[in-house]
């Protein structure tokens, strides 16, 4: 069955049993309170349950799913395709998850490790088609931190001190090559593992450690040296 994804994440899901969960917006990103032990197994317990009913047929346990889940599935997904793509990934997430609910097993792990390794590779499906569709392996993409990261709430000092900071970075990127960046950027700011990098970028994985540790080295002595004459 194809997905038919309408706009992000106002899609809705084709039940079996006639109930169409149309899903909500996802809520912004916010840090959860910290579980303790007990309400943690409570939780997980909750949405295994709603998984498992889901995968019966039932939208409105999928539904119940979908809200106590999307923050940190978000979450995931940001980290990896950035803002651009988010919403549409997310979209995705979740309708292979309610395909594919019948395949969750608990006795392999929770129903949230389940829903997060699945937006994990969701994103890095997405990634390696944007990559491929703007230059292919050989091709550096640009990674820009979201607004609330770019524009801190700092004093006139501090603002001072963080722009001198950027500029001797930006400075310290551009001593690297091409690929030295890319690989960089997928580790940094795609959180991706050096694997994940070799298959994402088609680099044999001694390439891609020899890159990051290039590139570190690189960085470093530009940085120091930058800061000895600061």
């Amino acid at each position: 069955m194809d997905a038919a994804v309408g706009p992000p994440l106002t899609f809705v899901l084709t039940c079996p049993a006639g109930a169409a969960p149309a899903l909500p917006r996802a809520p912004r990103m916010q840090t959860p309170s910290p579980d303790t032990e007990l309400a943690k197994r409570l939780r997980d317990e909750q949405l295994a349950q709603w998984l498992r009913a889901a995968a019966g047929g039932d939208g409105r346990a999928f539904e119940s799913f979908y809200e106590a889940t999307s923050r940190h599935a978000l979450a995931v997904v940001r980290r990896i395709t950035g803002e651009a793509y988010a919403e549409d990934v997310l979209a995705d997430c979740y309708f292979q998850a309610w395909r594919n609910a019948a395949q969750f097993d608990p006795a392999r792990g929770s129903a949230l490790s389940w829903l997060m390794t699945l937006a994990r590779s969701r994103a890095l499906d997405r990634l390696r088609q944007e990559t491929l569709r703007h230059g292919g392996a050989t091709g550096a993409p640009h990674y820009e931190a979201d607004a609330h990261e770019r524009c801190p709430a700092l004093g006139p000092d501090e603002l001072l001190e963080s722009v001198e900071a950027s500029t001797r970075l930006h400075e310290a990127l551009r001593e690297l090559s091409a690929n030295e960046r890319w690989v960089l950027g997928l580790a940094y700011f795609r959180d991706l593992s050096q694997t994940e990098i070799a298959s994402l970028t088609g680099m044999p994985l001694g390439t891609v450690k020899s890159l990051m540790t290039r590139s570190q080295q690189k960085l470093r002595g530009v940085l120091q040296k930058g800061y000895a004459h600061g």
